[in-house]
């Protein structure tokens, strides 16, 4: 399921963004081995994300394909050991605990984090974790979640490239379609109400 969810979020992607996938690099054996260095056990999103893709290299000069989702470009491969020490000194800093239970899965020139989670229940979630304040807060309710109400960001026209065809998002309704998909989810109910 998370495999062709994937597949569907690139194609909406390439489709709004021609040259993104290309951008991205081709996944595989190489990939996984790296993932699986800095990851033993590594989470099925993971596998799947770098079984397809390697990421998308911190240093691209085309700006229009960096993004993933708006703000945050999906974690190169090379650089997922260096991202995943950098959260952790995040968490660290901000006195988070269950840290170890985090894994970046995109990331921000801010230091700002998408991860993989597990929760106290052992379901997995997907959370942010902002730099400035370090809790996370769920924003997913699930990997296939995740990728669902991305591609449903796609199909409903939350996403959209602007005149210079860099991704950008009509927040109002991201809110509200991602509060529809991912009910146990506080994050999109307090960004729509702007607490």
């Amino acid at each position: 399921m998370l495999q062709s969810l994937l597949q569907e979020y690139l194609t909406l992607s390439e489709s709004l963004r021609p040259g993104y996938i290309a951008s991205l690099g081709q996944g595989g054996p190489e990939a996984a081995a790296k993932l699986e260095a800095s990851v033993p056990d590594a989470p099925e999103l993971l596998r799947v994300i770098y079984g397809t893709v390697k990421g998308t290299d911190s240093g691209l000069e085309e700006a229009r394909l960096i993004e993933f989702m708006p703000g945050y470009r999906l974690i190169h491969i090379d650089e997922y050991e260096a991202e995943r020490r950098a959260l952790a000194a995040v968490l660290r800093d901000k006195g988070v605990e269950g840290g170890e239970r985090l894994l970046p899965v995109l990331a921000n020139y801010g230091g700002d984090y998408i991860c993989w989670m597990r929760d106290s229940e052992g379901a997995e979630r997907l959370c942010d974790v902002l730099a400035d304040y370090g809790d996370p807060m769920i924003m997913f309710d699930s990997p296939e979640l995740f990728l669902r109400t991305l591609c449903a960001f796609y199909r409903e026209s939350v996403y959209a490239a602007d005149e210079e065809g860099y991704l950008d998002s009509d927040l109002i309704r991201e809110g509200e379609v991602a509060a529809e998909l991912n009910p146990q989810s506080p994050y999109w109910t307090e960004q729509e109400l702007g607490e």
